[in-house]
Parts: structure tokens; sequence; C-alpha cells
């Protein structure tokens, strides 16, 4: 079984991507696996080109994920994965909900060290919403969205912790963001969080962790380093 890997989610890199970019920098000589995601926001920033934009995170020599949450036209789709696997991203993120209009995307990445997963559903919505949309329970339009990925060619899933037991079957990498610690205040903007640890038990081989570890100082009075070396160390199961 591999290890698990942590994206470390820069979001503040548009509002301040000098500091946001220090600290990552001074984060990268933590041993263990983990990269740095940078949101969408901070790639179409009209002050930076997406190369220079990408360039700027993978200067740091960890790998990069480039949280798009694509869900488009299969030709604008398509151009816009050829583009990143020009940049050379490590991972890029769509929509499940995209369904047939992923092949060509995923295509476009054959050859290429890109690899793309898909959202089945986000950690910010509840069952609620998953009732009103689709019809169908939370648990339920994970699972439908991880098969349909999966049949669609896709490298991977992003999914919620609370629900990673209902895709146990699927070999591949499940990715879940809305990663919390028992010791970080709630902030109230994932309504499926779920702690590290727990995350890697059910089957999680990746986790996305933003706040925890580059808003320590002011929410817990601890330095970026000590909080990444936390995060990792609730990963080891």
């Amino acid at each position: 079984m591999r290890e698990p890997f942590l994206w470390v989610a820069l979001d503040d890199l548009d509002r301040k991507p000098k500091e946001t970019l220090a600290i990552a920098e001074r984060l990268t000589a933590v041993d263990g696996l983990f990269g740095f995601k940078a949101n969408i926001d901070y790639l179409l920033n009209p002050r930076l080109s997406l190369k220079v934009a990408l360039e700027q995170v993978q200067q740091l020599g960890r790998p990069v994920f480039a949280d798009l949450k694509m869900w488009n036209g299969t030709r604008t789709m398509r151009s816009v994965v050829e583009t990143l696997v020009k940049c050379e991203v490590d991972y890029l993120n769509v929509y499940a909900l995209a369904d047939s209009l992923l092949l060509d995307a995923v295509k476009a990445t054959k050859g290429s060290k890109t690899k793309i997963l898909a959202v089945t559903v986000l950690t910010h919505y509840d069952d609620d919403y998953c009732r009103k949309w689709f019809r169908r329970t939370l648990r339920e339009t994970v699972r439908l969205g991880a098969e349909v990925s999966l049949e669609r060619g896709c490298h991977g899933i992003i999914l919620p912790g609370t629900a990673l037991d209902v895709v146990a079957d699927l070999q591949t990498e499940k990715v879940t963001p809305g990663i919390r610690l028992p010791w970080y205040p709630e902030d109230a903007r994932h309504q499926q969080e779920v702690e590290p640890g727990i995350a890697i038990a059910r089957g999680a081989t990746g986790l996305v962790c933003g706040g925890p570890v580059m808003k320590s100082p002011e929410k817990l009075g601890i330095d970026n380093v000590e909080a990444l070396k936390r995060v990792l160390a609730k990963m080891k199961v």
C-alpha cells in the first residue's frame, strides 16, 4: 500500500502571494510526502501569466496541484488540460459531472506526468444538498460520481472523508479535502470534515489541508512548520 500524500492548500496565494510563498518555502524543509495546491483565483490572477503563476509554486521543488474544478465543453477542457500538461503540473481536477465530456481531457494527459482527479461531491455540501439536486444521498452521489469518473479514465477521485467507505472497493487514488485536527478551531467552511488519521484508515491515499498549516500562527499560536509536522504525524495510521 502506497504511503499517503498531503496537499497543503495555499489558499491565500491570490491575496498574499509573497507572504504565502515565503511560508511555503519554509515548509519545504520538512520531511514527508507533501506538495502544494494552488487555487483557480491565483492561477487566473491578471498580474501573472498562468505559466509564471505555476512556476512560482513549482520552484519550491514539491509536486503541484492546479485546483481548477473544471466542468465545461469538450474542446475547452481539452485545451486547458493541454496547457497544464505543457506547464508540467502534477495534478489538476475536474467535476465528475462532466461525464463523457472528460474523455478528450483525459486523453490529453497521455504520456505526461499530469494526472486528473474528478470531484464527486464538494466537502462544502451535505445530504440535503445532494437530495435537492441529485435526488440521492451524499453517499449515493459520491459512489455514482466515482464510478463515472473511473469509467471516463480519470486517474483518481476527490471525495468527502465521510463517504470513503462507499468507494472502499475501488482501486484508485482517493483524495479527501476538509482535513481538520481536534485542536484547530471550527470555521464552518466544510460540512464534511474529517481528521487525517481517520481518513487514511478509511482508505484515503491523499489529503488536502490548508488552514491548520497555513493559519496556525494566528489560530493556534504555533509555527507553520510545526503545524505541518503535526498534520503529517497524524497521517500515520
